[in-house]
């Protein structure tokens, strides 16, 4: 079940006045740390948590510099991990230099084995 909560917004742009909109907003997640990921996964494999463990923190420490190296990381039916620059515009192609990108993200994109797994997602409203 995934808790959601009910958040008001202003919405200022449209007139003069202050409306607001309600959204749902997802809450109350509960952080699942690594180990006990690994002991999850031990737990249907014949791997033991010490060995998931490792991979998955060699699968993190190797991911940056996967990256950096101009690589797309896909771990088949997980999804794709690419690097993604937030940029300056400019107004001809030569002045769309390096010096224009302002921050790099890790963007994931999930496979679509992944997002199926999510379409039956119950939903319940907390307070």
């Amino acid at each position: 079940m995934i808790n959601y909560k009910v958040t008001a917004l202003a919405d200022n742009l449209s007139t003069g006045e202050t409306q607001y909109k309600y959204y749902p907003r997802i809450c109350n997640r509960q952080k699942l740390k690594l180990r006990e990921l690994s002991k999850d996964i031990s737990r249907q494999c014949s791997l033991t948590e010490t060995d998931v463990y490792g991979v998955l923190r060699t699968l993190i420490t190797n991911l940056p510099t996967l990256l950096l190296q101009n690589k797309s990381i896909e771990l088949d039916e997980f999804g794709i991990f690419s690097l993604h620059a937030k940029v300056e515009g400019s107004a001809t192609a030569k002045e769309a230099k390096a010096s224009k990108i302002k921050e790099l993200k890790i963007a994931f994109r999930p496979h679509k084995y992944l997002k199926e797994g999510l379409l039956n997602a119950k939903f319940k409203k907390v307070k």
